[in-house]
C-alpha cells in the first residue's frame, strides 16, 4: 500500500510539473502583455507583479487594423472548416462503405500532399492561382488551404466511418430510408465527434497559416492575423509590449474553441485510431 501510494504521490507530482512547464510560457505571455514597458526588459524579469498597464492592446487595437484582420481570419477559417469538413464527410464515408475499382489508390492517392513540405508548393500553388485569377481573394487563399485540410479531414473520417456498424445503414435502408437520409440523419449524428476533430484541426491550420497568406494576399484590408503579427515584428523598433498583445489576442479563440471541444476532439482521435 505504501509503495502503491508513493507511486500515485509521486505520478501527481510529475504531472503536476509537466502542466506547468507547458503552461508557462502561456502564462508568461499575457502576463507581459499586461505589464509596463519599463518592466519588460528588465533583468531579472520579475515572475508577478501587480503592476497592470493595458495600453498596448489598445495601441494594437486602434492603430493597426487588428479587428479587421481578426474578421478576415475569422472568415477564412471558418469557411475553410466548413468547407472541408461537408467534403471530407462525403468523401470519408465513400472509402468507407462504397466498393469501387481504384479505392484503395484513391485513398492513398490524396493523402501524397502530406509527403512534400508546404514551402515546395508554393510556387506551383501560385501559378494556378494567378491562372484562375485567384490571387489576393479569400477564395483563392481558402482553397490553398482545402488542399491540405481536407485529405486528412478524408482520411480521418474514413476511419471513424469505419467504426460506425453498417448494420444501422442496412436496416434504415431496408425501412426505405434514402442513402442521403442515411447519411444526414444516421452517419453524422454518430460521427460527431471525429467532425469536430477535423473541424477543430482544420480551423487552427487556417487560423495560424503564415506562408500561403503571405505570398498571396497583398491588400491591406484582407490581410490575416499572422501577417499583422509579422508586421510588427518586422518594423524599424519592435514594441514588445504589442506584440504580446496581438499574440495574446490572436491564441485566445483558439484556446477558447479547443477548451470547449477538447472531448470531442479527444473521442474523434481515439475512435479513429484504434479501428482494426
Amino acid at each position: 500500500m505504501k509503495l502503491g501510494l508513493r507511486t500515485r504521490i509521486g505520478s501527481y507530482l510529475a504531472l503536476i510539473l509537466v502542466s506547468l512547464f507547458s503552461v508557462f510560457p502561456l502564462y508568461w505571455m499575457i502576463a507581459s502583455s499586461v505589464r509596463p514597458r519599463t518592466m519588460l526588459l528588465e533583468t531579472p524579469p520579475p515572475y508577478f507583479t501587480a503592476a497592470f498597464d493595458i495600453s498596448a492592446y489598445i495601441n494594437v487595437w486602434q492603430n493597426t487594423g487588428f479587428g479587421l484582420m481578426m474578421v478576415n481570419s475569422f472568415l477564412i477559417a471558418a469557411i475553410t472548416t466548413i468547407l472541408t469538413i461537408m467534403l471530407s464527410a462525403m468523401a470519408g464515408h465513400s472509402l468507407a462503405r462504397l466498393k469501387f475499382r481504384g479505392k484503395s489508390l484513391v485513398s492513398r492517392g490524396v493523402l501524397i500532399t502530406y509527403i512534400f513540405p508546404q514551402i515546395l508548393l508554393v510556387v506551383p500553388l501560385f501559378v494556378a492561382m494567378v491562372n484562375l485569377r485567384l490571387v489576393d481573394s479569400y477564395v483563392g487563399l481558402i482553397l490553398t488551404y482545402m488542399t491540405f485540410s481536407f485529405p486528412f479531414g478524408m482520411w480521418m473520417l474514413t476511419a471513424y466511418f469505419q467504426t460506425i456498424p453498417v448494420d444501422l445503414e442496412e436496416a434504415a435502408l431496408i425501412d426505405g430510408a434514402s442513402k442521403l437520409t442515411i447519411f444526414l440523419k444516421i452517419v453524422l449524428p454518430l460521427s460527431k465527434p471525429g467532425l469536430a476533430a477535423v473541424g477543430i484541426f482544420t480551423f487552427i491550420h487556417a487560423w495560424n497559416e503564415f506562408l500561403y497568406a503571405l505570398v498571396l494576399l497583398s491588400s491591406d484590408e484582407k490581410l490575416t492575423l499572422p501577417i499583422g503579427l509579422y508586421r510588427l515584428l518586422d518594423s524599424e523598433t519592435v514594441d514588445w509590449g504589442e506584440v504580446l498583445a496581438a499574440t495574446s489576442m490572436m491564441v485566445a479563440p483558439v484556446l477558447v474553441v479547443f477548451l470547449f471541444y477538447e472531448r470531442h476532439l479527444v473521442g474523434g482521435l481515439t475512435a479513429g485510431a484504434t479501428k482494426g
